[in-house]
C-alpha cells in the first residue's frame, strides 16, 4: 500500500513539475512584455479555471459569495456557479480533446502513430452539418408537414432521438473509413501512416473548405457558412435543457456530449485492458515479431485499431456540430482538434483516466491564454505558456532519472561493519 501510495504521488509530481517549469521559463517572455509574470499567471489560471469574479490563485479554490439579504459567506470555489462558471466553458472543449485524445491512444496502442483525428474530425462535423438540416427536411415532406412548428409532438420526440442517432452513426462510419485508408496503406503496401495521415489531412481539409463555399453553402454571408441543422437534430445544451435553473452553466454550450465522451473513455479502457482484440492490439503495438509468433493477427489488429479510431474522431466532429456550432463555417476545418487530441494523449502518456485530467487542463490553459488579450496582454504569450508545459511535460524520463539521482544522493550510505580480528 505504501509502495503504491509512493509511486502515485511520483507519478503526480512529474506533471506538477513540468508546470511549474514551464511558468518558470515562460516568466522571461512575460517580463519582456513589460508584464508582471504573477498577475499575468493569477488571470490566466482565472480566465480558465476561476468562478466570476476570481483575481488571484486562492480565489480558484475559496470565494466570498453575497446573499441577497447582504449576508456572505465562504463557498468552495468550483462549485460557486453565479453568473456561470468558466469551468462549464472548459468541460465544453474537453469534450472534444478527450474523443480525439482516445482516437490517438487506440492507434499508438496497435504500434501506429496516426495523426490523422483533423481530418477525420472535420469529415465527421462536414457530414452532421449536412444531415442535421437534410434529414429532418426530407421526413417532413414525406409525411406532408409543411411547417415544423405544427408538426405532431410524438413526431418531434422521435425525431430528437432518431435523427441525432442517424447523424452521430453516419458520422463515425466516415470518419472510420476516411482512417481505415491510411490503415490499408499501411498493412498492404507498408506506406509511412505519419505521411500518409499528414496528406489525407490536407485532403480532407480542402474538401470541406469546398463543401462549406459552394454545395453546402447557406448564404452570401461575407463568411462562407452552411446551414443550421434543425432543432430536431439538435443535442440541447443543459443550461437550455435540463438545467434552465442552474446558474453554472450560464455563458456554455456544454451537455450531453461530456457525458457520451466519459462513457466512450470507460468502453475504450475495457477494450484495451479487458478484451481479447484489445490485447491484440497492445501486443501488436508493442512488438511486431511477438505478435506473430505468438499468432496474433497485427495487420487485421491494425486494421481494426484505425477504423475505431476514426470512428472516435468522426464521433468527435458529430458532437461538436450537433450540441455546440451547430453549423460549419468556414475555417473551422483548421480548428485543431485533432492535433491537440494528439498532444493530450501523449501528455496523459495514453492513459484513459490520464486523457481526462489532461484535457480539462489543457483546455483550461487554452482558454486562459486565450483570454489574456482582454487584459491588455499579447494572445500569444499564452501559446508561449503553454508551448513550454507541453514542452517540459515530454521530459518524463529525464525528470524521472533526476528525481532517482537526488534521492540516492540523499539516501544515507550504509556504514560497513568493522571486520572482528582474526576474521579474514
Amino acid at each position: 500500500m505504501v509502495k503504491r501510495l509512493r509511486q502515485t504521488l511520483r507519478s503526480l509530481s512529474i506533471p506538477a513539475l513540468a508546470v511549474i517549469l514551464g511558468l518558470v521559463v515562460s516568466s522571461f517572455f512575460v517580463l519582456m512584455a513589460g508584464t508582471d509574470p504573477v498577475q499575468t499567471y493569477q488571470r490566466m489560471f482565472c480566465e480558465g479555471f476561476g468562478s466570476k469574479g476570481c483575481q488571484t490563485f486562492a480565489d480558484l479554490l475559496i470565494v466570498t459569495a453575497e446573499a441577497e439579504d447582504g449576508s456572505r459567506s465562504t463557498v468552495f470555489a468550483p462549485f460557486y456557479g453565479e453568473g456561470g462558471h468558466r469551468m462549464a466553458v472548459v468541460l465544453e472543449r474537453a469534450t472534444l480533446l478527450i474523443l480525439t485524445a482516445l482516437s490517438a491512444t487506440v492507434a499508438f496502442k496497435a504500434g501506429l502513430f496516426s495523426i490523422g483525428m483533423d481530418g477525420q474530425f472535420v469529415l465527421g462535423a462536414i457530414t452532421v452539418a449536412f444531415l442535421g438540416y437534410w434529414l429532418p427536411t426530407q421526413v417532413y415532406m414525406l409525411l406532408g408537414v409543411s411547417e415544423p412548428e405544427a408538426a405532431p409532438e410524438a413526431l418531434l420526440t422521435i425525431m430528437h432521438v432518431l435523427i441525432p442517432l442517424v447523424c452521430i452513426g453516419l458520422a463515425m462510419a466516415v470518419g472510420a473509413v476516411y482512417s481505415w485508408i491510411a490503415g490499408y496503406l499501411k498493412v498492404k503496401l507498408n506506406v509511412n501512416e505519419l505521411i500518409s495521415t499528414i496528406i489525407l489531412n490536407a485532403i480532407a481539409v480542402q474538401i470541406v473548405n469546398y463543401l462549406i463555399r459552394y454545395p453546402l453553402r447557406s448564404d452570401f454571408n461575407s463568411t462562407a457558412r452552411t446551414q443550421r441543422i434543425d432543432d430536431t437534430a439538435w443535442l440541447v445544451p443543459f443550461n437550455r435543457g435540463l438545467f434552465p435553473d442552474v446558474e453554472w452553466f450560464s455563458g456554455a454550450r456544454l451537455g450531453i456530449g461530456i457525458i457520451i465522451a466519459i462513457l466512450v473513455a470507460v468502453l475504450i479502457w475495457f477494450f484495451l485492458w479487458r478484451s481479447t482484440a484489445g490485447y491484440e492490439q497492445r501486443m501488436a503495438g508493442g512488438s511486431h515479431r511477438f505478435a506473430r509468433f505468438g499468432g496474433i493477427p497485427s495487420e487485421r489488429a491494425a486494421l481494426r485499431a484505425m477504423l475505431l479510431s476514426g470512428a472516435l474522431s468522426g464521433l468527435a466532429g458529430a458532437l461538436a456540430i450537433l450540441g455546440i456550432e451547430r453549423r460549419v463555417i468556414d475555417g473551422y476545418a483548421t480548428s485543431g482538434f485533432g492535433f491537440d487530441g494528439v498532444m493530450v494523449a501523449i501528455l496523459a502518456r495514453e492513459s484513459v483516466a490520464g486523457i481526462i485530467l489532461v484535457a480539462m487542463f489543457f483546455a483550461g490553459l487554452q482558454q486562459g491564454a486565450t483570454n489574456l488579450q482582454f487584459g491588455d496582454l499579447p494572445r500569444q504569450l499564452g501559446g508561449i505558456i503553454i508551448a513550454f508545459i507541453i514542452l517540459f511535460s515530454s521530459m518524463e524520463n529525464f525528470f524521472h532519472d533526476l528525481i532517482a539521482r537526488i534521492q540516492a544522493r540523499l539516501r544515507p550510505r550504509r556504514t560497513p561493519y568493522p571486520k572482528e580480528a582474526g576474521v579474514p
